[in-house]
């Protein structure tokens, strides 16, 4: 009875381990939550299909369904809410359409004018833009509308004590620099510059 004793002892002691192993090898594979906003697992937020496009959205155009396929094209809506897709001759309307919608419209554009047949695809670029330096809370922010730069800048928790607010950098996704007078812009609406997705807004620090 003193070997059975031992035996069934030692057959408990290694289910005990391997159930410990099992479930220390289910934790540690299980999938970690992802943040849409925040951390290092971010998930880009496009434009859902049902979401109508907006001034100011990156869109990129890709073509199938043709032996020699046109390069894709990538363009911004402009602020008037047109696009100038290539062969076209006229601007077209895009702000206020879906994805769905205006691929459609482009499709009828192309055939039978220019091509027998086309399938037209539309992607959206990241929707977000940032607000760093000399403001309170530097982040990257979500898209969701037409926003200002001064609002932008009040969504950053405002400037600093320090924030040299006449020459604030606005840094396109395009690469171009825009330079406003946040001070002036506050007192005159007019001479606010609008954000769009993708933009860098930069605060540096006052001299004196």
């Amino acid at each position: 009875m003193g070997f059975v004793d031992s035996l069934m002892k030692y057959v408990c002691r290694g289910l005990l381990v391997a159930t410990v192993l099992m479930a220390a090898g289910c934790e540690t594979t299980r999938p970690r939550p992802v943040n849409p906003v925040a951390g290092t697992n971010e998930v880009p937020l496009t434009v859902n299909s049902t979401d109508s496009l907006e001034p100011g959205n990156q869109i990129t155009i890709t073509f199938s369904g043709l032996s020699t396929i046109p390069i894709p094209y990538s363009c911004r809506i402009r602020e008037d809410g047109t696009i100038s897709p290539p062969y076209l001759k006229e601007p077209i309307i895009a702000a206020g359409k879906t994805i769905g919608e205006l691929e459609r419209e482009l499709e009828k554009e192309y055939v039978p004018a220019i091509y027998k047949t086309i399938n037209v695809t539309i992607r959206t670029a990241d929707r977000f833009f940032y607000v760093g330096g000399e403001v309170r809370q530097p982040s990257r922010q979500i898209f969701i509308g037409r926003i200002t730069v001064t609002q932008a800048i009040q969504s950053a928790g405002d400037f600093t004590d320090f924030a040299d607010q006449r020459e604030v950098r606005v840094i396109r996704a395009t690469g171009k620099v825009d330079i406003i007078d946040c001070k002036a812009a506050l007192d005159d609406p007019t001479r606010d510059l609008p954000v769009y997705p993708g933009d860098n807004i930069v605060v540096g620090r006052r001299l004196f």
